[in-house]
């Protein structure tokens, strides 16, 4: 069997955040702890699908990673979306194999993969359908009363779902040959190639839908990077490094705290768990982090606090707050800065995406702030704001 595992998606709706699938999580890119997962399931014979952006980024990862040794890199062609990325893997693969499709920010628990491997083997293919009990705006899985999959309904609507199993791309097609002929049969004037393939294996082969009701979290938004968060942080053990250094006024309470190789924790800091804490990455004197993820060689400066955010690599602060936000790497908080992240009125926060405003269906939400940006002393970001790669904001500016 291989395992087609799809990571060339640029996602505009994540602008101004970096490549979705290197952001790092616990030390490690989000695609190393996907593609990870799937080997605790069985895959091992990866096909991984990148794009010019990230292909140099995939193959050093492989390089890094024995697990990796045997993996081919492919990087999609002119073919947009999802049918691009696998039409760009079937190039390698031969028809009469197996094939399991991943795609490559989607995270479940490995008995999941296992689960669909097992009752595809036993079929021509079966799709995880996770069981949701309240309307999500996505792919619906038609079934009839044995289980076959009849046709998947993209965005039905409230009222109008077929079934309460929503779609996960967690493909099992016994065959590749046949979902390589139903692609170069499929047409569509939208960006659903590859959907419009599988409804046609629908109505000639037998597909079985397999039930999940457990964790799935995604990345289509920039808000989700938190939602990752917490489910990584989550699941790690309390483990700190006998090479951080961690002063004995410093104070660690709660459970699921992480501090990396390196790490500093100066005089009166307080860290609440769930928490990581990159290598080299410091806690100065009095600041404040609780429920957060601080990436390697970040500053958490005097009188900081960072609760319930997302920080990469590199980020520095100095008497700021930062709550409930997404920080990529190397960006600045000057002095009596700070990310506001509750509406006045107590609405939900929402967020600018492609020039349509989005619910992000998050009480709290604060700023969402690319890699670079630099911002001024005393200024504000509004909740639901976003600013922009190498941005420079002004001391005292308010930014919505």
């Amino acid at each position: 069997m291989k395992t087609i595992f799809l990571a060339a998606g640029t996602s505009s709706r994540m602008t101004p955040i970096s490549d979705k699938n290197f952001l790092p999580f616990l030390g490690k890119p989000l695609i190393y702890h996907l593609l990870k997962n799937a080997q605790e399931a069985g895959c091992y014979d990866f096909v991984i699908v990148g794009n010019e952006g990230n292909k140099a980024k995939i193959e050093t990862l492989k390089s890094q990673e024995a697990f990796l040794e045997t993996a081919e890199i492919v990087v999609q062609g002119e073919t947009p979306g999802m049918a691009g990325g696998i039409l760009a893997a079937l190039e390698v693969i031969g028809d009469e194999e197996p094939i399991l499709i991943l795609n490559g920010n989607d995270h479940v628990l490995p008995t999941a993969i296992k689960s669909v491997i097992n009752t595809g083997g036993q079929n021509d293919g079966a799709i995880l359908g996770q069981v949701r009990d309240q309307y999500f705006p996505g792919g619906y899985l038609n079934v009839d009363d044995s289980g076959k999959i009849e046709s998947i309904i993209e965005k039905p609507g409230e009222g109008n779902e077929p079934s309460n199993l929503v779609n996960i791309v967690i493909h099992y097609i016994a065959r590749a040959g046949d979902l390589k002929n139903s692609l170069s049969e499929a047409n569509s004037q939208n960006d659903d190639v590859y959907e419009v393939a599988l409804d046609h294996l629908f109505k000639t082969k037998n597909f079985q839908a397999v039930t999940y009701e457990g964790p799935w979290q995604a990345i289509k938004y920039p808000w989700h990077v938190l939602d990752m968060m917490r489910l990584f942080l989550a699941n790690q053990e309390t483990l700190i490094s006998t090479e951080a250094q961690i002063s004995q006024s410093a104070t660690i309470k709660g459970e699921r705290v992480v501090i990396e190789a390196g790490a500093k924790v100066f005089e009166n800091a307080v860290i609440c768990g769930p928490c990581y804490i990159g290598k080299g990455a410091i806690v100065g004197n009095g600041a404040l982090v609780r429920h957060a993820h601080i990436g390697a060689g970040s500053t958490v400066g005097y009188n900081t606090e960072v609760a319930r955010s997302w920080l990469g690599y590199n980020v520095t602060t100095h008497i700021a707050y930062i709550g409930d936000s997404i920080v990529d790497d190397g960006v600045n908080f000057g002095a009596y800065s700070c990310t506001a992240n509750l509406r006045l009125d107590q609405k939900s926060v929402r967020v600018n995406i492609k020039d349509e405003k989005v619910d992000s269906n998050c009480e709290k939400l604060g700023c969402i702030v690319g890699m670079g940006a630099q911002i001024g002393v005393g200024a504000k970001l509004m909740p639901g704001s976003k600013v922009e790669q190498n941005t420079h904001i002004r001391p005292n500016e308010v930014w919505f």
